[in-house]
Protein backbone atom coordinates (compact mmCIF):
# COMPACT_ATOMS: atom_id res chain seq x y z
CA UNK A 1 0.00 0.00 0.00
CA UNK A 2 1.05 3.47 -0.92
CA UNK A 3 0.46 5.91 2.22
CA UNK A 4 1.19 9.95 1.80
CA UNK A 5 1.14 11.98 5.17
CA UNK A 6 -0.16 15.28 4.80
CA UNK A 7 0.37 17.77 7.73
CA UNK A 8 0.34 21.91 8.26
CA UNK A 9 4.10 21.22 9.47
CA UNK A 10 6.60 18.22 9.68
CA UNK A 11 7.29 19.35 13.27
CA UNK A 12 4.36 17.12 14.44
CA UNK A 13 4.93 14.44 12.09
CA UNK A 14 8.85 14.29 13.42
CA UNK A 15 8.14 14.03 17.22
CA UNK A 16 4.68 12.01 16.81
CA UNK A 17 4.02 10.00 14.08
CA UNK A 18 7.75 8.76 12.82
CA UNK A 19 7.59 5.57 15.29
CA UNK A 20 3.84 4.98 13.09
CA UNK A 21 5.46 6.29 9.41
CA UNK A 22 8.48 3.31 10.37
CA UNK A 23 6.39 0.65 11.23
CA UNK A 24 4.39 1.18 8.23
CA UNK A 25 7.59 0.87 6.08
CA UNK A 26 8.93 -2.21 8.11
CA UNK A 27 5.95 -3.88 6.99
CA UNK A 28 6.27 -3.03 2.96
CA UNK A 29 4.43 -0.14 2.86
CA UNK A 30 5.51 3.10 0.97
CA UNK A 31 5.21 6.09 2.81
CA UNK A 32 5.32 9.21 1.81
CA UNK A 33 4.92 12.84 3.40
CA UNK A 34 3.57 16.37 2.04
CA UNK A 35 4.15 18.51 4.49
CA UNK A 36 6.29 22.19 5.67
CA UNK A 37 9.42 23.25 7.82
CA UNK A 38 12.51 22.70 8.71
CA UNK A 39 11.69 18.76 10.18
CA UNK A 40 11.05 17.81 7.13
CA UNK A 41 14.66 17.29 6.00
CA UNK A 42 14.89 15.18 9.19
CA UNK A 43 12.33 13.03 7.51
CA UNK A 44 14.08 12.82 4.04
CA UNK A 45 16.96 11.95 6.28
CA UNK A 46 15.02 8.90 7.30
CA UNK A 47 14.29 7.87 3.31
CA UNK A 48 10.76 8.96 3.00
CA UNK A 49 9.94 10.63 0.51
CA UNK A 50 8.90 14.36 0.92
CA UNK A 51 6.97 17.25 -0.67
CA UNK A 52 6.24 20.76 0.32
CA UNK A 53 2.47 22.85 -0.42
CA UNK A 54 3.73 25.97 1.56
CA UNK A 55 1.15 26.37 3.89
CA UNK A 56 1.67 28.40 7.20
CA UNK A 57 -0.58 28.75 10.47
CA UNK A 58 -3.21 31.00 8.97
CA UNK A 59 -6.93 30.65 7.98
CA UNK A 60 -6.06 32.99 4.88
CA UNK A 61 -8.96 31.35 2.61
CA UNK A 62 -6.92 32.18 -0.40
CA UNK A 63 -3.30 30.27 1.33
CA UNK A 64 -5.68 27.84 1.62
CA UNK A 65 -7.00 27.40 -1.86
CA UNK A 66 -3.16 27.52 -3.16
CA UNK A 67 -2.17 24.67 -0.30
CA UNK A 68 -5.18 22.60 -1.71
CA UNK A 69 -4.51 23.17 -5.30
CA UNK A 70 -0.62 22.33 -4.56
CA UNK A 71 -1.73 18.94 -2.91
CA UNK A 72 -3.85 18.00 -5.71
CA UNK A 73 -0.84 18.25 -8.05
CA UNK A 74 1.43 16.33 -5.53
CA UNK A 75 -1.29 13.57 -5.25
CA UNK A 76 -2.24 13.31 -9.21
CA UNK A 77 1.55 13.26 -10.06
CA UNK A 78 2.46 10.82 -7.43
CA UNK A 79 -0.89 8.57 -6.51
CA UNK A 80 -1.50 7.01 -3.33
CA UNK A 81 -3.61 4.22 -1.91
CA UNK A 82 -4.42 6.51 1.41
CA UNK A 83 -3.78 9.71 2.45
CA UNK A 84 -3.51 10.49 6.17
CA UNK A 85 -3.78 14.10 6.98
CA UNK A 86 -2.65 15.20 10.20
CA UNK A 87 -3.65 18.87 12.62
CA UNK A 88 -6.49 20.87 12.08
CA UNK A 89 -5.41 22.84 9.31
CA UNK A 90 -3.66 20.26 7.72
CA UNK A 91 -6.44 18.02 8.17
CA UNK A 92 -9.19 20.60 6.00
CA UNK A 93 -7.00 21.62 3.41
CA UNK A 94 -5.08 18.27 2.96
CA UNK A 95 -8.35 16.01 3.27
CA UNK A 96 -10.01 18.05 0.05
CA UNK A 97 -6.38 18.31 -1.72
CA UNK A 98 -6.97 14.71 -1.73
CA UNK A 99 -9.91 14.02 -2.51
CA UNK A 100 -10.29 16.21 -5.38
CA UNK A 101 -6.98 14.27 -6.66
CA UNK A 102 -9.33 10.82 -6.49
CA UNK A 103 -7.31 9.38 -3.83
CA UNK A 104 -8.77 6.04 -3.03
CA UNK A 105 -8.94 6.59 0.46
CA UNK A 106 -8.79 9.55 2.92
CA UNK A 107 -7.89 9.13 6.98
CA UNK A 108 -8.16 12.31 9.43
CA UNK A 109 -5.92 12.01 12.86
CA UNK A 110 -7.83 13.75 14.83
CA UNK A 111 -5.34 14.76 17.35
CA UNK A 112 -8.48 16.94 19.04
CA UNK A 113 -11.50 17.72 17.17
CA UNK A 114 -11.83 21.29 16.97
CA UNK A 115 -14.76 21.49 18.59
CA UNK A 116 -15.12 20.90 22.56
CA UNK A 117 -17.07 21.26 25.88
CA UNK A 118 -15.23 24.02 26.98
CA UNK A 119 -15.72 26.75 23.71
CA UNK A 120 -18.85 29.10 23.95
CA UNK A 121 -21.93 28.24 21.93
CA UNK A 122 -21.21 30.32 19.01
CA UNK A 123 -17.27 28.69 19.10
CA UNK A 124 -18.65 25.44 18.90
CA UNK A 125 -21.20 25.47 16.41
CA UNK A 126 -18.79 27.11 14.30
CA UNK A 127 -15.90 24.42 14.94
CA UNK A 128 -18.98 22.20 14.69
CA UNK A 129 -19.96 23.02 11.24
CA UNK A 130 -16.52 22.91 9.84
CA UNK A 131 -15.95 19.49 11.30
CA UNK A 132 -19.48 18.47 9.51
CA UNK A 133 -18.76 19.62 6.44
CA UNK A 134 -15.29 17.68 6.19
CA UNK A 135 -17.11 14.27 6.70
CA UNK A 136 -17.94 13.67 3.71
CA UNK A 137 -14.66 13.74 2.40
CA UNK A 138 -13.20 11.36 5.45
CA UNK A 139 -13.15 7.67 4.79
CA UNK A 140 -11.28 7.13 7.82
CA UNK A 141 -11.11 9.20 11.31
CA UNK A 142 -8.88 8.47 14.31
CA UNK A 143 -9.37 9.45 17.50
CA UNK A 144 -7.92 9.36 21.02
CA UNK A 145 -10.68 10.29 23.62
CA UNK A 146 -14.34 9.69 24.58
CA UNK A 147 -15.60 12.65 23.88
CA UNK A 148 -13.94 13.01 20.11
CA UNK A 149 -15.46 9.34 19.64
CA UNK A 150 -18.73 9.51 20.64
CA UNK A 151 -19.02 13.04 18.65
CA UNK A 152 -17.84 11.08 15.75
CA UNK A 153 -20.23 8.59 15.89
CA UNK A 154 -22.93 9.98 16.62
CA UNK A 155 -22.91 12.93 14.45
CA UNK A 156 -20.38 13.46 12.24
CA UNK A 157 -19.80 9.75 10.71
CA UNK A 158 -23.63 8.35 12.25
CA UNK A 159 -23.88 6.96 8.65
CA UNK A 160 -20.07 5.41 8.89
CA UNK A 161 -19.19 4.11 11.96
CA UNK A 162 -17.28 1.66 10.42
CA UNK A 163 -14.82 4.34 9.46
CA UNK A 164 -14.48 5.69 13.20
CA UNK A 165 -11.30 3.81 14.83
CA UNK A 166 -10.71 4.60 18.58
CA UNK A 167 -6.81 4.70 19.45
CA UNK A 168 -5.24 4.00 22.96
CA UNK A 169 -2.42 7.06 21.88
CA UNK A 170 0.91 7.50 20.20
CA UNK A 171 2.73 6.00 23.20
CA UNK A 172 5.62 6.75 25.38
CA UNK A 173 8.86 5.51 25.33
CA UNK A 174 9.51 4.03 28.56
CA UNK A 175 13.13 3.87 28.59
CA UNK A 176 13.65 7.53 28.08
CA UNK A 177 10.83 8.32 30.44
CA UNK A 178 11.77 6.88 33.17
CA UNK A 179 11.23 7.51 37.17
CA UNK A 180 13.61 8.42 39.47
CA UNK A 181 15.24 11.13 41.94
CA UNK A 182 17.70 12.83 39.70
CA UNK A 183 19.84 14.73 41.92
CA UNK A 184 22.29 15.63 39.34
CA UNK A 185 19.49 17.48 37.29
CA UNK A 186 17.94 19.47 40.10
CA UNK A 187 21.33 20.41 41.47
CA UNK A 188 21.89 21.42 37.75
CA UNK A 189 18.59 23.20 37.56
CA UNK A 190 18.76 24.42 40.87
CA UNK A 191 22.48 26.50 39.79
CA UNK A 192 20.62 27.62 37.16
CA UNK A 193 17.55 29.37 38.05
CA UNK A 194 18.88 30.27 41.63
CA UNK A 195 16.27 28.08 42.96
CA UNK A 196 16.75 25.17 46.28
CA UNK A 197 16.69 22.00 44.43
CA UNK A 198 15.45 20.55 47.73
CA UNK A 199 12.09 22.56 46.83
CA UNK A 200 9.24 20.97 45.29
CA UNK A 201 9.50 21.72 41.55
CA UNK A 202 6.11 21.73 39.92
CA UNK A 203 6.33 22.02 35.94
CA UNK A 204 4.34 22.81 33.47
CA UNK A 205 5.17 22.41 29.42
CA UNK A 206 2.71 23.40 26.82
CA UNK A 207 2.46 25.42 23.98
CA UNK A 208 1.74 29.22 25.33
CA UNK A 209 -1.57 30.35 24.32
CA UNK A 210 -4.88 31.05 26.60
CA UNK A 211 -6.10 27.23 25.89
CA UNK A 212 -3.56 25.64 26.90
CA UNK A 213 -4.40 27.02 30.62
CA UNK A 214 -0.93 28.76 31.10
CA UNK A 215 -2.55 32.16 32.62
CA UNK A 216 -4.72 30.00 34.87
CA UNK A 217 -1.23 28.24 35.75
CA UNK A 218 0.52 31.39 36.58
CA UNK A 219 -2.39 32.20 38.83
CA UNK A 220 -2.29 29.26 40.55
CA UNK A 221 1.01 29.38 40.92
CA UNK A 222 0.76 32.94 42.71
CA UNK A 223 -1.75 31.95 44.99
CA UNK A 224 0.46 29.04 46.28
CA UNK A 225 3.57 31.66 46.48
CA UNK A 226 1.43 32.83 49.26
CA UNK A 227 1.13 30.24 51.09
CA UNK A 228 4.47 28.30 50.92
CA UNK A 229 7.76 29.12 50.07
CA UNK A 230 9.37 25.73 49.09
CA UNK A 231 7.81 25.02 45.57
CA UNK A 232 9.48 26.02 42.60
CA UNK A 233 7.24 26.74 39.67
CA UNK A 234 8.33 26.35 36.46
CA UNK A 235 6.56 27.06 32.74
CA UNK A 236 8.16 26.04 29.54
CA UNK A 237 7.07 26.11 25.96
CA UNK A 238 6.91 28.32 23.31
CA UNK A 239 4.31 30.49 21.77
CA UNK A 240 2.52 33.64 21.58
CA UNK A 241 1.78 34.77 25.43
CA UNK A 242 5.41 34.31 26.13
CA UNK A 243 5.54 37.95 27.06
CA UNK A 244 2.34 38.27 28.74
CA UNK A 245 3.14 35.65 30.62
CA UNK A 246 5.90 36.89 32.10
CA UNK A 247 4.67 40.35 32.55
CA UNK A 248 2.15 38.48 35.00
CA UNK A 249 4.83 37.15 36.71
CA UNK A 250 6.72 40.30 37.14
CA UNK A 251 3.21 41.96 37.89
CA UNK A 252 2.46 39.39 40.57
CA UNK A 253 6.20 39.97 42.37
CA UNK A 254 6.81 35.75 42.24
CA UNK A 255 9.36 35.63 40.27
CA UNK A 256 11.55 34.22 42.83
CA UNK A 257 9.99 31.34 42.35
CA UNK A 258 8.19 31.65 39.14
CA UNK A 259 10.29 30.33 36.82
CA UNK A 260 8.67 31.23 32.75
CA UNK A 261 11.71 29.39 30.37
CA UNK A 262 10.53 29.46 27.10
CA UNK A 263 11.13 26.93 24.74
CA UNK A 264 13.69 24.10 26.31
CA UNK A 265 15.78 21.85 24.45
CA UNK A 266 16.04 19.32 27.90
CA UNK A 267 12.67 18.92 28.47
CA UNK A 268 13.16 15.46 28.68
CA UNK A 269 14.91 16.81 31.83
CA UNK A 270 12.82 18.93 33.22
CA UNK A 271 10.40 16.07 33.61
CA UNK A 272 12.51 14.23 35.55
CA UNK A 273 13.88 16.47 37.70
CA UNK A 274 10.07 17.41 38.88
CA UNK A 275 8.02 16.35 41.40
CA UNK A 276 4.44 17.12 40.17
CA UNK A 277 3.30 17.61 36.33
CA UNK A 278 0.59 20.16 35.26
CA UNK A 279 -1.38 21.09 32.56
CA UNK A 280 -4.62 23.08 32.56
CA UNK A 281 -5.67 22.62 29.29
CA UNK A 282 -8.88 23.51 27.91
CA UNK A 283 -7.73 23.28 24.16
CA UNK A 284 -8.80 21.15 21.23
CA UNK A 285 -6.68 17.92 22.94
CA UNK A 286 -6.85 14.45 21.44
CA UNK A 287 -4.66 13.13 24.28
CA UNK A 288 -1.77 14.93 25.47
CA UNK A 289 1.57 12.74 25.33
CA UNK A 290 2.93 15.54 28.19
CA UNK A 291 0.63 13.69 30.81
CA UNK A 292 1.70 10.56 28.89
CA UNK A 293 5.26 11.49 29.57
CA UNK A 294 4.62 12.64 33.26
CA UNK A 295 3.60 9.57 33.68
CA UNK A 296 6.16 7.26 32.82
CA UNK A 297 8.57 9.61 34.53
CA UNK A 298 6.21 8.38 37.61
CA UNK A 299 5.21 11.97 38.41
CA UNK A 300 1.62 13.01 39.49
CA UNK A 301 -0.26 15.01 37.70
CA UNK A 302 -3.05 18.06 37.67
CA UNK A 303 -5.05 18.27 34.92
CA UNK A 304 -8.72 19.44 33.84
CA UNK A 305 -11.81 17.50 33.60
CA UNK A 306 -11.65 17.91 29.70
CA UNK A 307 -11.54 15.84 26.93
CA UNK A 308 -8.20 14.26 26.62
CA UNK A 309 -6.62 15.21 29.26
CA UNK A 310 -9.27 12.85 31.59
CA UNK A 311 -8.76 10.33 28.98
CA UNK A 312 -5.33 9.98 29.93
CA UNK A 313 -5.66 9.64 33.47
CA UNK A 314 -7.22 8.16 36.66
CA UNK A 315 -8.40 10.43 39.07
CA UNK A 316 -7.55 9.81 42.69
CA UNK A 317 -4.83 7.13 41.46
CA UNK A 318 -2.72 9.00 38.92
CA UNK A 319 -3.87 12.39 38.79
CA UNK A 320 -6.26 14.99 40.58
CA UNK A 321 -8.66 16.79 38.17
CA UNK A 322 -9.95 20.24 38.25
CA UNK A 323 -12.53 22.31 36.45
CA UNK A 324 -11.34 24.62 33.52
CA UNK A 325 -10.87 28.04 33.98
CA UNK A 326 -10.52 27.23 37.42
CA UNK A 327 -7.00 28.59 38.91
CA UNK A 328 -7.80 28.40 42.31
CA UNK A 329 -9.19 25.00 42.52
CA UNK A 330 -6.18 24.40 40.37
CA UNK A 331 -4.27 26.20 43.72
CA UNK A 332 -5.81 24.04 46.20
CA UNK A 333 -4.43 20.77 44.25
CA UNK A 334 -1.41 22.04 43.70
CA UNK A 335 -1.07 22.48 47.21
CA UNK A 336 -2.45 18.85 48.22
CA UNK A 337 0.29 17.28 46.26
CA UNK A 338 3.05 20.06 47.82
CA UNK A 339 1.88 19.27 51.24
CA UNK A 340 2.02 15.47 50.75
CA UNK A 341 5.24 13.64 49.74
CA UNK A 342 3.90 10.08 50.22
CA UNK A 343 0.33 10.78 48.42
CA UNK A 344 3.03 12.38 45.47
CA UNK A 345 4.80 8.98 45.60
CA UNK A 346 1.67 6.72 45.63
CA UNK A 347 -0.19 8.52 42.67
CA UNK A 348 3.89 8.60 40.57
CA UNK A 349 3.71 5.03 40.69
CA UNK A 350 0.41 4.31 39.65
CA UNK A 351 1.20 6.40 36.73
CA UNK A 352 3.93 4.55 35.78
CA UNK A 353 2.45 1.82 35.99
CA UNK A 354 -0.88 3.14 33.87
CA UNK A 355 1.61 4.00 31.42
CA UNK A 356 3.28 0.82 30.97
CA UNK A 357 0.29 -1.43 30.95
CA UNK A 358 -1.38 1.03 28.47
CA UNK A 359 1.20 3.39 26.95
CA UNK A 360 4.42 1.72 25.60
CA UNK A 361 4.75 2.90 22.19
CA UNK A 362 5.89 -0.24 20.72
CA UNK A 363 2.85 -1.48 21.75
CA UNK A 364 0.25 1.70 20.75
CA UNK A 365 2.64 1.79 17.32
CA UNK A 366 1.55 -1.73 15.99
CA UNK A 367 -2.02 -0.65 17.24
CA UNK A 368 -2.68 2.38 15.27
CA UNK A 369 -0.43 0.45 12.20
CA UNK A 370 -3.04 -2.36 12.01
CA UNK A 371 -5.97 0.17 12.74
CA UNK A 372 -4.64 1.96 9.61
CA UNK A 373 -4.35 -1.47 7.39
CA UNK A 374 -7.75 -2.20 8.72
CA UNK A 375 -8.89 0.86 7.56
CA UNK A 376 -7.76 1.39 4.20
CA UNK A 377 -8.75 -2.28 2.83
CA UNK A 378 -12.40 -2.32 4.45
CA UNK A 379 -15.01 -1.85 2.00
CA UNK A 380 -16.81 1.76 2.43
CA UNK A 381 -19.89 0.97 4.04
Amino acid sequence: MRIMYISRTAETLWWLLTPTMKELKRRGHEVMVCTEGPEAEKLRGLGFEVFTHGMKRSINPLMALRTIWRIRRTLRARPVDAAVCYNKLGGVVGRVGARLAGTPRIGYFAQGLACGPAQGAISFQLRFQVERLMAPFTDAMFLFNDYDEQLSRKTLMANRANGVFRLRGMGVDLTRFTPGTYADIRARLGQELGVDPAHTFVLCAARLIADKGVLDFVEAARQVCSRRRDAVFLLAGRGPLLEKVRQQVDAAGVGAQVKVLGWRNDMNDLMKASDVFVLPSYYMEGLPVSILEAMACGKPVVTTRHKGCEDAVVDGETALLVPVKQPAQLAEKLLTLISDPAMRERMGVAGRRRAEERYEIGDCTREVVEMMERAFVQPRS
